[in-house]
């Protein structure tokens, strides 16, 4: 159990409502166990997805007639005895794999039970076509990839490190060349296991001798690469509905250069957290970048560098949060909550 998991109770029992929150998530999800003890004696009920068990513990059906309106719609978890009957909102959470049923045992019969579970999961919109959601599962999908939030960006006239990716020697060189203290990461790739052991994928610096090092294999994979922005301070900023929250994240104190390059190579109670702002002006921006890929959350990674200019790294559109609460106290649960009951209030 790590520091996170010490915080939170997960609940079995909630009380009956007339709207419903689906969230679609897995068992230990510390976010959704949060938020549905706080939507405990709301008029929201959340009904919980857990992906590992919805194989062996749901029932449902759903029917259409000929003119393509719903006729019968059921939607049963027997693990926690809730019915979806009057979804209001869905959120999409972090799902994992769908396990099979005990009965099958045939691999094949497992990844056809599998495949057809995730696209029934990925056809939500057509089970309940008149919810709103937190973040619509599609409009995830456009952001999630780094390099489609660049000409975002570019528009709202945010500040990006100067970026690279390519699988040519010659033109990772000449990057390198040019900007001399450079960084190599992953566009979305974020870890393996190997011989049972569990390995991230974090930002690390990179240099002439090391590409020369790798020279023969740049061609199998893209490899993407950034200007290193020298950090006069880092932030997390999370945008939740009409709220905002900006973290600023500290990690001087640790004297670790590969914890100053990537913070997330420890646990997050090692690096220290302050409450802080940043321009109105600037969140708006960032607002927008939102806006335009139709989300209501995201949470951004700003750097400020040594003459105060703000560059954008990444957008989250599903990051974690619930740690920043945790250490800073700041409320973003009750801004989770306000979004989800503003959104059901819609329908």
């Amino acid at each position: 159990m790590n520091f996170l998991q010490s915080y939170v109770t997960p609940l079995n029992k909630y009380v009956n409502s007339m709207s419903q929150l689906l969230i679609i998530t897995s068992e230990n999800d510390i976010h959704t166990d949060v938020i549905v003890k706080e939507l405990y004696q709301s008029n929201i009920e959340p009904i919980r997805l857990n992906s590992e068990s919805f194989i062996p513990q749901s029932e449902y059906h759903i029917a259409w007639g000929a003119d393509g309106n719903i006729t019968e719609r059921r939607l049963h978890f027997n693990d926690s005895l809730k019915e979806a009957t009057d979804v209001k909102v869905i959120w999409w959470r972090k799902p994992n794999d769908y396990l099979p049923h005990s009965a099958i045992t045939d691999p094949w019969a497992v990844k056809y039970a599998q495949d057809e579970t995730k696209a029934l999961i990925y056809s939500l919109h057509g089970l309940f076509p008149d919810v709103k959601w937190v973040n619509d599962y599609y409009n995830l999908r456009l952001p999630s990839n780094r390099i489609n939030q660049i000409p975002v960006a570019q528009k709202l006239g945010i500040l990006v490190p100067a970026t690279i990716v390519t699988n040519q020697y010659q033109p990772a060189l000449d990057f390198i060349q040019k900007y001399q203290d450079c960084i190599v990461k992953s566009m979305s790739y974020s870890g393996f296991l190997h011989e049972d052991n569990q390995y991230a994928c974090f930002t690390r610096s990179i240099d002439t001798e090391t590409l020369e090092a790798f020279r023969e294999s740049i061609r199998l994979a893209p490899l993407f690469l950034q200007r290193r922005i020298a950090k006069k301070a880092e932030y997390r900023v999370t945008l939740i509905g009409r709220q905002h929250f900006v973290c600023r994240l500290d990690v001087k104190h640790l004297d670790d250069p590969d914890v100053n390059m990537d913070w997330r190579v420890i646990e997050p109670d090692k690096v220290t957290h302050v409450p802080d702002t940043l321009p109105d002006e600037y969140i708006q921006k960032l607002r927008g970048m939102l806006d335009i890929f139709g989300l209501n959350f995201g949470a951004f990674d700003i750097i400020r560098d040594d003459d105060d200019e703000l560059y954008f790294i990444e957008l989250n559109p599903n990051g974690q949060w619930y740690w920043m609460e945790i250490l800073t106290g700041m409320p973003m649960v009750k801004a989770m909550v306000e979004l989800i009951t503003d959104l059901a209030n819609q329908n």
